[in-house]
């Protein structure tokens, strides 16, 4: 199985779904880990060949890695509750959202739209002036009414956990998952010049739709700066997009999810927390999720994880002891590659079909 799945990985290098790539799948709550990796030896503008060593930008896998987990930590020690409406936190909640609660933003059942420019306007530079404005954009549907990904809902998640704790998102991290955990190289506003960082795009930053008519062309990302313009516009460190790490790191993350279910000691979240987040929760209309995690289709239902845009994605199946987790930097050179959707099913049905 490991030749048939390492000659799938390099077989998308030489087809240029991405520069490089790096593959862990196993049995997390059994401690068994395989790690696979494939790649253009210096990852053109970087000088680290592809290793289980190598930083990637983890796109939206933040919101499961860093501010879901962030938010069962804190349900879990009683310093949020996810029936707490955004009211509790002194903002300028318009009337058509006060009955929004924490646990809709997890589900992605706000009703707001699923994202905006905020990059482009240097007035929201401002925090409060930031959460003013993702409160007062127009609705998509009534609460609860809808399912519909959104960075805003997580964009807002990220503000809540900054305005609770007095604390970055970095230093929230930091302090309260990368150290306890052993993390040496993942968290936010990573350190090029200390660790090994795969570069993400050449030529025109997008930060949203690819049709978006503010698009505008400049020169490469620094290695080290978040592709997500609207998280790298709040200096690295949102609650939808920011988060770097390695493969290793990300597995130890997984792990301890799995701890939390079998009750072991080590685990940073109870059992009954965990499963809380994991249960799926409908609406009316829209696609099932669960609170922060995406539900797997196809060959991976049963499974819970999510999707990054830079390419990576996780999928973990809490019943079967099973989990694979990618990591790639599909947008370098460019975000224009489209081949990321049918690889990733085809990865799929290697592993689980």
């Amino acid at each position: 199985m490991q030749a048939i799945i390492s000659a799938y990985l390099e077989g998308a290098v030489k087809n240029q779904v991405f520069p490089g790539c790096v593959l862990a799948y196993g049995h997390p709550a059994k401690g068994e880990v395989t790690y696979l990796w494939a790649g253009l030896r210096g990852l053109s503008r970087s000088r680290f060949p592809v290793s289980p060593d190598l930083v990637y930008d983890l796109a939206s896998l933040t919101k499961i890695l860093s501010t879901t987990f962030l938010i069962m930590l804190a349900v879990d020690q009683g310093q949020i509750e996810l029936d707490w409406k955004l009211t509790k936190f002194a903002w300028p909640v318009p009337d058509n959202l006060k009955g929004l609660k924490v646990s809709d933003l997890l589900t992605h059942q706000s009703g707001l739209p699923a994202w905006r420019p905020y990059y482009l306007n240097k007035e929201l530079q401002n925090r409060d002036k930031f959460i003013e404005t993702i409160l007062n954009e127009p609705k998509v549907s009534n609460i609860g009414e809808k399912t519909l990904y959104s960075d805003l809902n997580f964009l807002l998640l990220g503000f809540i956990l900054e305005t609770i704790f007095g604390q970055s998102l970095k230093d929230l991290f930091a302090e309260k998952i990368a150290q306890p955990l052993g993390l040496l190289v993942t968290g936010y506003v990573p350190k090029p010049w200390l660790w090994p960082v795969a570069p993400t795009e050449d030529g025109p930053r997008l930060g949203g739709p690819l049709d978006y008519p503010g698009l505008k062309i400049l020169g490469p990302v620094p290695l080290g700066r978040v592709h997500d313009d609207n998280s790298a516009f709040l200096s690295g460190q949102a609650g939808h997009a920011g988060l770097f790490g390695s493969i290793k790191e990300v597995w130890l993350v997984l792990q301890n999810w799995a701890k939390s279910l079998s009750q072991a000691p080590e685990a940073l979240v109870r059992g009954q927390t965990m499963s809380a987040f994991l249960a799926p929760r409908k609406a009316p209309s829209g696609p099932l999720r669960a609170m922060g995690f995406d539900l797997g289709l196809g060959p991976l239902r049963g499974s819970r994880g999510h999707l990054g845009y830079t390419g990576g994605s996780l999928w973990w199946d809490p019943d079967l002891d099973r989990a694979l987790v990618l990591l790639t930097n599909r947008v370098h050179p460019t975000a224009r590659n489209s081949q990321m959707e049918e690889f990733r099913k085809g990865l799929a049905q290697l592993l689980w079909g």
